[in-house]
């Protein structure tokens, strides 16, 4: 079961890095500008927004395991089309599928990961985490050395889907089962939209500041090193994955410390943790400084979302996805916010007070860490 479910992690994060590795093929096979580029990027941030509340009522109604099958063959499927997409307006409906495919899987597979940790009784959530952001690095090497060989995107992504596809369908055949409705418990009757209800709030507005300040770092990271620090363009890339090495590594280590220290001192120490990353590339701007500061805002980070969602699923866990849906469509309006508000202050002040909006959100996020005690 538990192995399932990390596979399950694994494929997802390997599809989506897939993609991410052959945008500029994408981009060069259909001739798009960049402002082109970012129209057919609106399908993607717009089809993954959308799909979420959606997506909760549907795991309510027909269980977690339909819900991700039926999005993974969704998104395995969009995937291996959008080399074949003909013109803008069909690769913006195709990356729209393969969002609403992605979110579908992200919220069964996070109510699989709640299911498994209630049957283990200690908190697992962060190491399925884990496995999604090694599917990310294997699937982007995987991207980058099919473009080295000069391997075509339509052989590529063919390729990936069906191995990733057969890989997932093994897993489905072990995912966790679903409990037996309790009374008053979800069903066909459910609404299904799923919308933060009471109590629910306060773990979104958690989510809220981790995805916002994944976002700016997704984002603006780099640049800031390129441009504050005076790095190379390549010492600058390589911030991003000192980020993503940060978040791997708190993610395998984050479930111990969870069980030992509880849910509202444990998101107090990844606070902290975050909020000292984020100020010391701005008190020191140096590109090692640039390091430092990325990989403790990767390891505080890393591990606030699979707590926010256990933390919604324990709250509500009658409506497991929903719940977790919920908190997530919260949560991404601050990862789609974070990079526009940054550039929106770097114009009017400078790009190194801009990223003062970072430590803010660690400080939010600190507030909040003792609203979420259970009731």
């Amino acid at each position: 079961m538990r192995l399932a479910v990390c596979a399950v992690f694994f494929v997802t994060g390997a599809a989506f890095a897939t993609w991410a590795a052959r945008v500029p093929a994408v981009q060069s096979r259909l001739d798009l500008s960049a402002g082109e580029l970012a129209v057919a990027l609106v399908g993607l941030s717009g089809g993954a927004f959308l799909g979420l509340p959606l997506v909760g009522g549907l795991v309510a109604r027909y269980g977690s395991r339909t819900v991700l099958c039926a999005g993974m063959a969704a998104y395995l499927a969009a995937l291996a089309s959008l080399p074949h997409v003909p013109d803008l307006a069909v690769l913006t409906a195709a990356l729209a599928v393969f969002a609403c495919g992605n979110t579908a899987v992200d919220v069964a597979m996070n109510t699989q990961g709640v299911l498994v940790e209630r049957a283990y009784g200690r908190p697992v959530l962060g190491g399925f985490h884990a496995m999604f952001s090694l599917g990310g690095i294997a699937g982007a090497t995987a991207g980058g050395l099919a473009a080295s060989a000069g391997m075509g995107i339509r052989a590529h992504f063919t390729v990936a889907a069906l191995v990733l596809l057969v890989v997932a369908g093994a897993a489905a055949t072990a995912l966790a089962p679903e409990p037996p409705p309790a009374a008053g418990g979800p069903g066909r009757t459910d609404p299904l939209l799923a919308l933060p209800g009471p109590g629910l709030w306060i773990p979104g507005l958690v989510a809220f500041c981790a995805l916002m300040g994944e976002g700016v770092v997704n984002d603006w990271g780099a640049v800031y090193l390129k441009e504050e620090t005076g790095a190379s363009p390549g010492a600058a890339g390589l911030g991003y994955a000192v980020f993503s090495a940060g978040m791997v590594i708190g993610r395998l280590t984050a479930d111990r410390l969870r069980a030992r220290l509880g849910t509202v001192r444990f998101t107090l120490l990844c606070a902290l943790l975050a909020g000292a990353g984020a100020l010391i590339p701005i008190l020191a701007a140096t590109t090692a400084a640039g390091y430092v500061g990325y990989a403790l805002l990767g390891l505080g980070m890393a591990a606030v979302i699979p707590l926010v969602f256990a933390h919604a699923a324990a709250l509500r866990p009658e409506r497991t996805g929903s719940s977790i849906a919920a908190v997530s469509a919260v949560g991404y309006v601050g990862f789609l916010a974070g990079p526009p508000v940054i550039g929106a202050l770097a114009e009017a002040t400078t790009l190194r007070w801009a990223m003062l909006v970072l430590p803010a959100l660690m400080a939010v996020m600190a507030a909040l860490a003792p609203r979420l005690r259970r009731p």
